[in-house]
């Protein structure tokens, strides 16, 4: 396994949230057709100019680690305004000691302890049973409010969860018409992410990768021909961060949402669009 850090934070985009209508849901269903309720927070926006009678695609986002649902308004209008609805949960609670020093004669020296709340996704099984939840709870919530094709929703997520996008759609692949994962790692073996490969292998992937930051994780030989051995098909390509641009990650983030764009557009209005592509540097 390759290991994923956070990106940088997108920078924020003008007029981002008086662009969206914004509907803040408090419950949803379990997936698991119980009675029972509960709240989970998420932002679900719907586009620019929303038309009733028109069924959109659905864009499920899953954010990066340490960050939150509100990723959403820096990605959403970039990739785009008008042709998605799309909804993003929170990641699950964790908690961390983080260790409040002081310097007293020259030294640093520790007063005390304080517990700090951060949201990700963790590959155990509880941490992935209730992302699927989550992503379930999220695409019923879109489904209840607005006109969304349920054949055309795409799961898509950024570093961890790039990663946790990528083992909920190959554990569900009928569900999705696609996943991207923006710089993830591919999930770890030891929970067979890959235990409906058959299924999967009719499931759009992408995945993007680059050189130029310690930040973008590196796809290795061995995942290569995991993806060939098990016959998936996925689009694989490279950004690479531009040494002489001060923006670089800004830039390329922006330069891979355009073309989240135009690989998920491509699939939701043509189900025989392009299977395979490796390796497009950009």
């Amino acid at each position: 396994m390759f290991n994923a850090k956070t990106l940088r934070p997108v920078a924020a985009v003008p007029r981002t949230a008086s662009d969206f209508e914004i509907a803040v849901e408090s419950y949803s269903p379990r997936r698991n057709g119980d009675s029972r309720r509960r709240a989970f927070p998420h932002f679900l926006v719907a586009p620019i100019k929303y038309e009733k009678n028109y069924a959109y695609p659905l864009l499920v986002w899953l954010h990066d680690s340490e960050s939150s649902e509100a990723e959403l308004f820096d990605v959403a209008p970039q990739i785009s305004s008008r042709n998605y609805v799309a909804v993003a949960p929170r990641g699950l609670a964790a908690s961390r000691a983080n260790l409040v020093c002081n310097r007293s004669n020259g030294r640093l020296v520790v007063e005390r302890t304080r517990q700090e709340t951060y949201f990700d996704w963790p590959e155990t099984e509880e941490g992935v049973s209730e992302a699927e939840n989550l992503v379930f709870y999220s695409i019923d919530q879109a489904l209840a409010k607005y006109n969304v094709n349920r054949r055309r929703v795409f799961l898509l997520g950024r570093g961890t969860g790039g990663t946790m996008a990528l083992r909920v759609a190959l554990r569900n692949p009928r569900e999705f018409a696609g996943v991207v994962s923006i710089d993830g790692a591919f999930p770890t073996l030891e929970r067979q992410p890959l235990r409906n490969w058959r299924d999967s292998r009719d499931l759009p992937i992408l995945l993007t990768t680059g050189l130029g930051s310690s930040a973008i994780p590196q796809l290795t030989p061995k995942q290569l021909r995991l993806f060939h051995t098990a016959g998936l098909t996925v689009v694989i390509r490279q950004y690479n961060e531009r040494s002489n641009d001060s923006n670089a990650a800004e830039t390329r983030m922006k330069k891979i949402l355009l073309d989240v764009n135009r690989w998920a557009m491509e699939r939701a209005v043509n189900s025989k669009a392009p299977i395979s592509e490796m390796f497009q540097s950009r």
